[in-house]
């Protein structure tokens, strides 16, 4: 078949079950919720059925789930999971070799395992799917459109990015980010500027294939203004020119209208620089560090739990924090302890605070706006304090813990070490280490992702390529522990709640706490 085969069997698709889909579904989208999630039209899961006769539901085994929300494929230990998106799928494949697929045929695939070229597949790797007509008709049409070319914000020389950052953000850590974004790009594009003249010359078929270099373009979006205004303007940017991905950020509140608008679009979200990322469940194309001050609320939760608490007053100033506030409240309430939230103006000095044996202080304050501790016991936040605590009151007649989603401080940092001397050897002056080396990482990653997506620039294959990324994360700073894998949206998991004693945090005896 040639190339246009996917688009007239769409179209074809598309006319014959225009009637007969469920009700306001459209075939693709039908499609895409069997690929994605095992769900058939009926709304009931799918079936698969697994060594001959093993039931499996779909909804735990889901197309997706082998070969990619791309449809690029995989490798899964020894095997080679083929790739389902259109442009590989309904061609004629050399190796194996084998007839293009069309909607009968891979019908046959779905229920029997059998391919076009007569040869049938492992029963353990390739399901088997009881499916009825008009769900192989739904899913043949999303397999249609499923990475069938490249995705908006590439062409034949350039690949664009666009980093946000919000009016909020101090404008030197805004300047220190982007020297590190900008001088990685710069980078890139010097390091394979001879690959962008390797158009059609060589002496074999793939020397003369075109050059998979495209030159990297980071364009900086600006939102200002309420985040109810955020999605209009990011329309406003993405209409005037589409990127390929956001490459990370920043912002000091909630990053959830930039999420939202990455999720509506289908763009990668590629490790947003913000403490307040707010996640939902089924979320796929941001991908943070961190749950941030979120993290921190349930340190703190799980900290309290392990000792008498009877009652918990909160203390903040900025609405950035309100996050935390709310979803440490939520888990005390949960657990039956008393709470109470003080928005406290920051101009003033901290109110006088009744303390006993059960009671515990949480202050989501920053370096500038702690100016004394309150008696019993108190509860810190190392995200808003920063990591250099020899100026801060932190003397107390109680105990005084920092949570601390971090590396512990003294301890080593390999990754953190590289960056600095790649920095240094570059005349970056490192101002907000941070956010900087976290830049850095982005970076990294996304070079990493593009190099094994080859010349096949479709955006969830980015994602698809960083679930499977787990040796990234050994260039990770700041973050122990880290993992990347499929589904997870979050590097670290977890932190330290750490006691403070006369100034100074103590490691010794330090306990790992997973939320």
């Amino acid at each position: 078949m040639g190339s246009t085969w996917p688009g007239c069997l769409l179209a074809a698709i598309l006319f014959v079950t225009s009637v007969d889909v469920a009700a306001q579904m459209s075939a693709v989208d039908a499609g895409q919720r069997m690929y994605r999630e095992g769900i058939l039209l009926s709304g009931d899961p799918m079936t698969a059925i697994v060594a001959g006769d093993v039931p499996i539901i779909g909804t735990q085994f889901s197309c997706e789930s082998c070969h990619g929300r791309s449809g690029m494929g995989a490798a899964e230990g020894a095997y080679v999971v083929p790739p389902t998106a259109a442009q590989f799928l309904f061609v004629e494949s050399p190796q194996p070799k084998r007839p293009a697929y069309d909607a009968e045929s891979l019908a046959r695939l779905l229920r029997e395992g059998v391919t076009p070229s007569g040869r049938v597949l492992s029963e353990e790797l390739m399901p088997r799917y009881p499916l009825a007509d008009r769900d192989v008709t739904a899913l043949t049409a999303y397999l249609a459109t499923l990475s069938a070319g490249n995705s908006p914000g590439v062409d034949d020389k350039v690949i664009r990015f666009a980093t946000v950052v919000t009016e909020d953000v101090d404008p030197g850590g805004r300047e220190a980010v982007l020297a590190v974004l900008n001088r990685f790009a710069e980078e890139v594009n010097r390091q394979t500027r001879l690959e962008g003249e390797r158009w059609d010359r060589g002496y074999t078929p793939e020397s003369r294939l075109p050059t998979v270099f495209r030159e990297w373009v980071i364009e900086e979006w600006a939102l200002s203004g309420s985040p109810e205004t955020w999605e209009k303007q990011l329309d406003s940017y993405y209409q005037q020119q589409p990127v390929f991905a956001m490459l990370g950020g920043l912002g000091t509140g909630s990053w959830r209208p930039v999420s939202d608008f990455c999720e509506q679009q289908e763009i990668p979200c590629l490790f947003p620089g913000t403490d307040s990322p707010l996640a939902r469940d089924g979320d796929f194309y941001t991908l943070y560090f961190s749950r941030g001050l979120l993290l921190e609320a349930d340190l703190i939760a799980a900290h309290l739990s392990a000792q008498p608490t009877k009652r918990v007053i909160q203390v903040y100033c900025d609405p950035d924090v309100a996050l935390a506030v709310t979803a440490l409240r939520q888990s005390l309430e949960q657990a039956g302890t008393e709470e109470e939230t003080i928005a406290h103006d920051c101009r003033e000095p901290l109110p006088r605070l009744a303390a006993s044996d059960e009671t515990a202080t949480v202050l989501w304050l920053r370096n500038d706006q702690l100016t004394g501790l309150p008696a019993g016991r108190n509860y810190l936040s190392s995200t808003l304090l920063g990591s250099d605590l020899s100026a801060l009151p932190l003397s107390s007649q109680g105990s005084v813990f920092m949570a601390h989603p971090f590396r512990l401080p003294g301890s080593i940092d390999p990754a953190m070490r590289r960056f600095e001397l790649w920095a240094k050897t570059r005349g970056i002056d490192i101002t907000t280490p941070r956010q900087q080396a976290q830049a850095f990482f982005t970076c990294l990653a996304l070079k990493h992702a593009l190099k094994h997506m080859g010349r096949f620039f479709v955006r969830d294959y980015v994602l698809d390529m960083l679930d499977h990324a787990q040796n990234l994360v050994a260039y990770l700073p700041f973050y122990p522990r880290a993992t990347l894998g499929p589904g997870q949206r979050f590097l670290s998991k977890g932190g330290y709640v750490l006691p403070i004693t006369d100034g100074r945090l103590e490691t010794a005896d330090a306990e790992w706490i997973l939320p």
